[in-house]
């Protein structure tokens, strides 16, 4: 049998998505509430690809285990896995953006406060702890990211009993959005979970055969807009009877984003003829430093905006400059991604699959 399990196209679409990141907190910095960044940000749309990436990684997580049926899930196994495959990176990144902002007083006393003193509460960003990300902001999506990961085995041995209990935790997830935690994101790796489960019908299900086939276009541009129902709401304002139920329901536009790149990816699964395209090699390759992307974008971003005004020296056309400075960032980024994938995450992954300490819990 085939062992064969990466969908590299998947990759490729979650580089994709990390690129639209980058764009988004670049053309967003010192443009927020504009209509121009509004109607950019619906195509770069960074702030949701969050919810891209949870629904994602509820699917690559659980569709080993769903295609091969001789495939058993070890917990001690899996937990160490994740731990390795997230952690290395994160700490590095932390550690960088801690350093920058603290450049001005490097040496013993930020000796002290890493090892002793703690006062800016950096090992509890280092460990994921609650809501501390105050040098790496994105690093929420990481807590969300590690929690919920620890919570797809669960998840699996439900969907191999009967797939109807996941169907049930959507709903779970919805009402525990009311109180804002982690677990409203039960939504989304319920739903890369279902992905999964379905993937060989959805992957060779005939939708030319659907009555509602010729309507695929209208449909595609709605997926659109459910996409960016954010930023719709920042151009025409669903006003304040829709933020009264939204609030007393806990409906958040991330629940509508889960449902949308849920059918984003049924489409992508479903037509060869766009993986064709997704597997080109730059893409692929783009697709495995995605991680590195999303970790190392934030400090580059965060220094060329802060010399916003330094880089003026160097330009007389507003426009030449925040293109130039928008490429300087990409392939800042990109260079950076790839170390971090090649000389942390890439031998952190090797040793992973060394299986010492797993086995030795195991027996």
């Amino acid at each position: 049998m085939n062992k064969k399990i990466r969908l590299e196209y998947l990759d490729s679409v979650r580089g994709i998505a990390a690129l639209m990141v980058v764009f988004y907190h670049f053309i967003g910095w010192q443009r927020d509430g504009d209509i121009a960044y509004n109607l950019a940000s619906m195509i770069f749309n960074g702030s949701d690809a969050v919810s891209f990436f949870f629904v994602l990684s509820g699917f690559v997580l659980s569709y080993q285990y769903f295609r091969f049926a001789d495939r058993t899930l070890h917990l001690p196994q899996y937990v160490y896995k994740r731990i390795l495959r997230l952690y290395p990176a994160f700490i590095f990144t932390v550690l960088i953006n801690y350093l920058y902002w603290h450049r001005n007083k490097l040496g013993w006393l930020v000796i002290e406060d890493i090892f002793f003193y703690n006062e800016h509460l950096l090992w509890e960003e280092l460990l994921m702890v609650g809501r501390k990300h105050q040098y790496y902001i994105p690093g929420w999506t990481l807590s969300v990211e590690m929690v919920l990961s620890l919570w797809m085995p669960l998840f699996i041995l439900l969907a191999k009993k009967n797939i109807k209990y996941i169907f049930l935790l959507l709903p779970i997830g919805i009402l525990l959005g009311f109180w804002k935690s982690v677990f409203t994101y039960f939504v989304h790796f319920g739903l890369g979970t279902l992905l999964a489960y379905y993937y060989p019908q959805i992957r060779y299900y005939d939708f030319s055969k659907h009555r509602l086939y010729k309507f695929r276009y209208v449909a595609a541009f709605l997926v659109f807009l459910l996409f960016s129902i954010r930023h719709l709401d920042r151009l025409f304002d669903f006003g304040k009877q829709y933020d009264d139920i939204a609030e007393m329901l806990g409906i958040d536009f991330f629940f509508f984003t889960a449902f949308a790149s849920f059918l984003i990816l049924i489409w992508i699964i479903n037509q060869p003829k766009t993986q064709d395209f997704l597997h080109h090699q730059w893409l692929v390759f783009l697709g495995k430093i995605s991680y590195g992307i999303y970790l190392m974008h934030w400090l580059i971003v965060v220094y060329i905006m802060e010399n916003w005004k330094h880089w003026d020296i160097y330009f007389t056309n507003s426009t030449v400059k925040f293109l130039t400075l928008l490429f300087i960032t990409l392939i800042a980024t990109i260079l950076s991604g790839t170390f971090v994938y090649y000389f942390i995450e890439k031998p952190f992954i090797r040793f992973a699959k060394t299986r010492f300490w797993w086995q030795f819990w195991l027996k």
